[in-house]
């Protein structure tokens, strides 16, 4: 029958197959109103693009997740671009945005384009070293709340009074420009006189904190107690750790990296409040707003200056408050009334999670024609505002700066005195711990000029003493061993009974010299042998690095000589061997237990001194210094010195008495008398008594 396909034909009449048309290369087939599957031409691998020509692929619709799919088609809802030639020759572009719950307009500014080269000329002089603005980029634009523009809105006022006509440039700028200025007054009219007000009266809301802080101005703060001067970077709306609304500053303060002085960021934040709040009443406020702005300036000013000379390393005193931060990110605070050594350097050697790394001072901030700041699209992603979130911790290339540069760094300028950081970093000597210092606490040391001269010893022996540790000092460096950094160090011995000035030797000599004294005990290194090591290295290192005295006191402990079955002491023993080999610096060991050492430390030390009991002319001169070194008054005669020098006693016992004796005479409010002496010897004489024969005892097996 016509019209009908016979089954076993395997031909189609035209009715029943239709062929469309081929389409980007492939033919689709459509049978019994059934669509098929397209059927991809053979592709010549030849031709493979080979074509001289362009092929556009265009985003098709989006679905409710913003996904899509390319297509070959331009879709039919895109128009023509608005900004073209014609609306290119406009002075400015204002694009504008509907308002939705506010009955007084229906349409805000957007952003302004300024594509005036005159008006862009007079806005490079009003915003002038404004923070992230390049007024000369071919596209100038200012988007979200205009800050550049609002903060320098009377600069910007000014800059359009003084524009004259002289000529036709003239004319145009000042028409360009109050066409600008008058755009703006009628957007921000009512804003821009409600901050004014507010400042005038010294209150500021949170809503309009942001026209109070200008990029690049400089704003006060306490931190850790101290009078602050920073320089503000930028500021924005955000929120703290704990979700809380708050207004974040980010500001830099110039630092010491132990080589360089350079700018580092801070942090700082003001929490949400309602109504008016005092501008000198907030967390941070700009310098301008104190009530003696110019008796601070020369106060951080002054600091500023005396941190630069604390710059490196130095031997100061102190008194006062020094932290460093604990285990769980508090700041852990001790009050310290000691020596210290300053030195940023050291601090990033032996505290690495806490260096102290900055940015070069010259280095400029990141500028861009595009201006877009403190735009209203809150993000998700702002919840914590960390500027200093692309750092890593980390300093530039990954290592710190060699200390030797620091002889060719530049003063610092009066404006980078302003903004130096109240804080140094050094270690207490007291404490035995690094710690952060403030500058205002530091003190120059007073000095025991007469300590050595003091000192009970036959002049030979001190001559010798003083002379050894001063030329170590000075000429460690023109002997070494086979072995490279072995053996340049100088090792001193003093043995003797106890109080016949062993300890105070070391002291003494320190003072001398003018250098630190670093004093170690079995507590400093533990018994550990796995940390005992390291922190030994630490500390040797240290003192070589200060040209410190070293001072072990009661050797025995570390130093006892080896045996078989005590394995935990003979590996201290042997850390101790190997490490003092590697010593660059000077130490003093003392002992009243010299039989005990182990027999391999006798080749490392360079210099044995016995010290034997006090002779009656050594304890006549102790009882001289002591007496002449109190500031309570006393009548005791050279005769009654000669009565008590006597006296079989060491040098402590003496001192101890002799303490004793001024607090009865302080009681009876009378001077120091031979009879306040006799009463303290005769209640403690059962004490020397039963000690003497000991004493005598033991210094028979002495060096």
């Amino acid at each position: 029958m016509p019209g009908r396909r016979d089954p076993s034909s395997g031909e189609s009449s035209s009715e029943d197959e239709e062929i469309s048309p081929t389409s980007n290369g492939l033919k689709t087939t459509i049978t019994n109103g059934t669509k098929n599957e397209p059927e991809e031409e053979p592709l010549d691998l030849a031709k493979v693009g080979m074509e001289c020509g362009l092929k556009h692929l265009y985003s098709g619709k989006e679905d409710k997740k913003g996904r899509y799919q390319w297509q070959d088609e331009i879709p039919k809802d895109v128009g023509k671009p608005v900004e073209n030639a014609q609306t290119a020759k406009w002075a400015l572009l204002v694009r504008n945005v509907k308002v939705y719950n506010d009955p007084r307009k229906v349409l805000a500014i957007h952003s302004i384009v300024v594509q005036s080269p005159l008006l862009k000329k007079m806005l490079a002089r009003v915003l002038k070293d404004y923070p992230g603005v390049t007024a000369g980029l071919a596209r100038l634009e200012f988007s979200g709340k205009f800050e550049p523009i609002i903060h320098r809105w009377t600069e910007l006022r000014d800059a359009i009074e003084k524009l004259g006509d002289d000529t036709d440039d003239d004319k145009k700028t000042k028409e360009h420009a109050e066409l600008f200025y008058n755009l703006l007054k009628t957007e921000f009219k009512s804003m821009i006189d409600t901050s004014q007000d507010m400042k005038s009266k010294g209150v500021m809301t949170y809503e309009h904190l942001w026209t109070l802080f200008q990029p690049g101005s400089t704003v006060y703060a306490r931190q850790d107690g101290q009078e602050t001067a920073m320089k503000l970077h930028e500021t924005k709306y955000g929120a703290d750790r704990n979700g809380n609304p708050c207004f974040w500053l980010t500001c830099k303060y110039v630092d010491w990296d132990g080589a360089k002085f350079g700018s580092n960021k801070l942090n700082l934040s003001i929490p949400l409040y309602s109504g008016t709040r005092h501008i000198n009443q907030l967390p941070v406020y700009p310098l301008e707003n104190h009530h003696e702005k110019d008796a601070l300036r020369t106060r951080l000013i002054e600091r500023g200056a005396k941190a630069e000379t604390l710059a490196g390393s130095h031997y100061k005193s102190y008194h006062g408050i020094g932290w460093k931060r604990g285990t769980f990110g508090t700041k852990d605070k001790y009050n310290i009334k000691s020596r210290i050594v300053i030195d940023t350097y050291g601090w990033n050697r032996f505290n690495p999670s806490y260096a102290i790394f900055v940015a070069p001072l010259n280095q400029k901030d990141p500028v861009g024609g595009v201006i877009g700041e403190g735009s209203d699209d809150g993000g998700g992603d702002d919840d914590v505002y960390d500027a200093d979130a692309d750092d890593s911790g980390m300093p530039m290339d990954g290592q710190f700066a060699d200390e030797d540069d620091s002889t060719k760094r530049q003063p610092l300028t009066t404006e980078q005195k302003l903004i130096c950081t109240p804080l140094i970093r050094g270690y207490s000597l007291k404490t035995k711990m690094w710690l952060n210092f403030f500058v205002n606490c530091v003190q120059e040391i007073e000095w025991q000029t007469g300590a050595f001269d003091s000192l009970v010893l036959p002049s030979n022996q001190k001559e010798l003493i003083l002379g050894f540790t001063e030329s170590q000092r000075k000429f460690k460096e023109s002997f070494d061993d086979v072995i490279e950094g072995k053996g340049k160090g100088i090792i001193l011995l003093l043995c003797g009974p106890p109080g016949v000035g062993k300890t105070l030797t070391a002291e003494s000599v320190a003072e001398e010299m003018k250098v630190p004294l670093y004093m170690m005990s079995a507590g400093d290194l533990g018994l550990d042998p796995r940390s005992v090591e390291t922190k030994l290295q630490n500390i040797l290192e240290m003192c070589t690095k200060w040209n410190a005295i070293l001072l072990l006191d009661e050797a025995d402990v570390f130093l006892e000589q080896r045996s078989l079955h005590e394995l935990e002491r003979n590996k201290l023993v042997s850390i101790f061997l190997r490490i003092l080999e590697y010593y660059e610096g000077i130490m003093f060991l003392t002992t009243n237990r010299v039989q005990t050492f182990d027999p391999a430390f006798q080749s490392r030390i360079h210099i044995s001194l016995d010290y034997p009991e006090l002779s009656i002319d050594s304890r006549k001169m102790v009882w001289k210094n002591f007496l002449g070194g109190s500031q309570q008054k006393n009548t005791v005669t050279d005769r009654q010195l000669d009565q008590l020098s006597l006296m079989n006693m060491n040098g402590r016992q003496i001192k101890n008495v002799l303490k004793t004796a001024q607090l009865l005479a302080s009681r009876k409010d009378a001077s120091l008398s031979y009879e306040h002496v006799m009463t303290v010897l005769d209640v403690t004489q059962h004490l020397h008594n039963s000690t003497q024969e000991n004493e005598r005892t033991r210094a028979s097996i002495f060096c």
